[in-house]
C-alpha cells in the first residue's frame, strides 16, 4: 500500500510514482487537489448531461445487489451509487488507493491494474454482478488490453447483467463551423492523439466500443453518442447551464490527460505546454465557437 500511495510531483502536479514509472496512468492523483475538484465537477457535469441518472434507464435496472465500477477516480459515482442503492454491494476499483471519509458501509475500494485481467479470486467474483461501470478510462489501459478487458467484464456479469461504458472523444466539435487547424483546440488534439499513440494508448475508443461488445457476445448493444456542450450557447436552457460549467472543467481535464504525455512524451517545455493550455482555455470560453465534445454512451447484457 505504501507503494500504491507514493506519489511525485511534476510541473506542480501530484503524479502516481508506480503509475509513472510503468507508464500505467500519467494523469494526476485524484487527491492532487487540481484533480479531486475536476473530478467532482466531471461527475456533476456528466450526472446531469444524462438527465440525473447514474446509469442508462433502458437497462431496467431497479434492485442491483452486486455493482463493480471499475475505475473510481475521486469515487463520486460510486459513493452517489452506494448511497443511493443501500441493500446493494458495490466494489470500486483503482490503480491509486484513493482515501475517502465518511465512505458509505456498502462501498468497497480495492487497488487494481485495469490492466491486469480481472480474475482475482479473491477480489472478483464470476457471474454475480447485476452492473458494471467503467467510465472515462482510456487514459490508462493499454490499445491491446481492450478486448480482454470487456471480454473479463462479461465473466463477471451475472446472467442479464449489464455492463456501461462511458468515454469521451476528446477531438472537440465546433457547431458554428470556426475551428481550423490552426486552433489551440486542434493543435491540442493533434499532439495528444500522437503522444497517446506512442504511449499504446486508444484516444478514439469510443469509436470501437460497439464492435468489441459484440465481439465479447454481449447482447441488446447499445452505442450512443451524445453531445457535452462547453459553453452556454445551446438554446436548450438545461444544457446551456451544463455547458456553462463545462467551460473550466473541460479546460482543467484537458490539462491534467495532457501534462504528462506532452511534457515527457512529446518533449514540449512547461512554458510551451502552459501556454498551448492557456490558448485551449481561451478558446473554450469564445461562446461563439459553439463546442462541443462528443460522448460515448455504450451499454450491453449478458445472455441468461
Amino acid at each position: 500500500m505504501e507503494d500504491e500511495l507514493e506519489c511525485v510531483t511534476i510541473h506542480g502536479r501530484l503524479f502516481q510514482k508506480v503509475s509513472v514509472d510503468q507508464g500505467i496512468y500519467c494523469v494526476p492523483v485524484s487527491n492532487d487537489d487540481l484533480e479531486e475538484d475536476r473530478l467532482t465537477a466531471q461527475h456533476d457535469v456528466l450526472f446531469r448531461l444524462f438527465g440525473n441518472a447514474l446509469f442508462s434507464p433502458h437497462m431496467g435496472i431497479s434492485s442491483p445487489q452486486k455493482v463493480l465500477e471499475c475505475g473510481y477516480g475521486g469515487g463520486d459515482w460510486a459513493v452517489q451509487f452506494a448511497e443511493e442503492f443501500e441493500e446493494c454491494e458495490i466494489t470500486a476499483i483503482d490503480v491509486y488507493p484513493m482515501l475517502m471519509a465518511d465512505q458509505p458501509e456498502n462501498l468497497h475500494l480495492w487497488t487494481y491494474n485495469l490492466n491486469d485481467r480481472l480474475n482475482d479470486a479473491e477480489l472478483f467474483k464470476a457471474k454475480a454482478y447485476d452492473l458494471i461501470h467503467s467510465r472515462c478510462v482510456s487514459a490508462g489501459i493499454k490499445k491491446t488490453r481492450w478486448s480482454s478487458y470487456i471480454e473479463d467484464m462479461m465473466l463477471l456479469l451475472r446472467p442479464r447483467g449489464w455492463v456501461q461504458i462511458v468515454e469521451y472523444y476528446l477531438n472537440i466539435q465546433s457547431s458554428s463551423g470556426r475551428l481550423t487547424d490552426q486552433s489551440a483546440i486542434r493543435r491540442w488534439w493533434g499532439d495528444y492523439a500522437y503522444a497517446m499513440s506512442r504511449m499504446n494508448r486508444e484516444p478514439r475508443i469510443g469509436t470501437r466500443l460497439q464492435h468489441l461488445l459484440t465481439e465479447a457476445r454481449f447482447r441488446d448493444v447499445r452505442v450512443e453518442t451524445v453531445q457535452l456542450p462547453v459553453g452556454d450557447w445551446d438554446a436548450d436552457p438545461i444544457k446551456a447551464s451544463i455547458g456553462r460549467d463545462t467551460v473550466v472543467m473541460m479546460g482543467d481535464l484537458l490539462e491534467s490527460l495532457s501534462l504528462w504525455p506532452l511534457t515527457q512524451c512529446l518533449n514540449k517545455t512547461a512554458a510551451e505546454f502552459t501556454q498551448l493550455i492557456r490558448e485551449v482555455r481561451d478558446e473554450l470560453q469564445d461562446s461563439s465557437l459553439k463546442l462541443y465534445v462528443p460522448i460515448y454512451v455504450a451499454s450491453g447484457r449478458r445472455s441468461g
